[in-house]
């Protein structure tokens, strides 16, 4: 947008230079060619207020766009960022559970080792078989919800580049409405010099 004001405003400047040499140079009388080109230099500070205000209203939508697409970004990490945590939590909680379920089973058979040593041995695969499936299903669970999230985010930037191109279609558009503007209204006081030199 800055190329494009900086065109505006040389545009604005070249056609004031091209008004004062007019004058300068004019066969029309003073009066009437101020009048002429005062109402040329009118329309050219309307348009570029114009061109401006349209920029400005473009601009902030497009900032309006990003400011809501990240928050439902942070929204959702933070989202999975709990769901992890819960997750992880839960986990810790079982698997201290069963910990002291194996603690307990082996202070019971630690009494009478020589005699019930293959009894404990089978006792004890169940709770170790028990934790190590908890902690399988803990991890794959967390990858879903990272899977979930992943998923989200990228359908919410999907989302955001969706909004944001027609904004940026009608700011291009604006800006080559502003060019062809400029060059008609270079083009009157063209002929407007024109006729005054005949």
């Amino acid at each position: 947008m800055a190329k494009k004001g900086g065109f505006l405003l040389g545009a604005v400047i070249g056609g004031t230079a091209a008004a004062v040499a007019a004058l300068l140079l004019a066969p029309k009388s003073g009066k009437e060619l101020r009048d002429e080109l005062a109402a040329q230099a009118d329309d050219l500070l309307d348009m570029a207020s114009d061109y401006t205000d349209m920029a400005k209203e473009k601009s902030a939508t497009l900032t309006d766009i990003a400011k809501e697409k990240a928050q439902d970004l942070s929204q959702q990490a933070g989202d999975l960022a709990g769901s992890v945590k819960n997750k992880v939590n839960h986990s810790a909680n079982d698997v201290e559970d069963e910990s002291e379920d194996i603690l307990l089973t082996l202070k019971e058979q630690s009494e009478d080792l020589s005699h019930r040593f293959k009894k404990s041995a089978d006792e004890l695969k169940k709770p170790v078989g028990q934790m190590n499936e908890t902690v399988k299903d803990a991890s794959e669970d967390m990858m879903i919800n990272a899977k979930d999230a992943a998923g989200e985010a990228g359908q919410t930037v999907k989302e955001g580049i969706a909004e944001a191109k027609p904004v940026a279609k009608d700011a291009q558009a604006m800006a080559d409405m502003a060019k062809e503007d400029v060059k008609a209204k270079k083009e009157d006081l063209k002929d407007t010099f024109t006729d005054n030199g005949k």
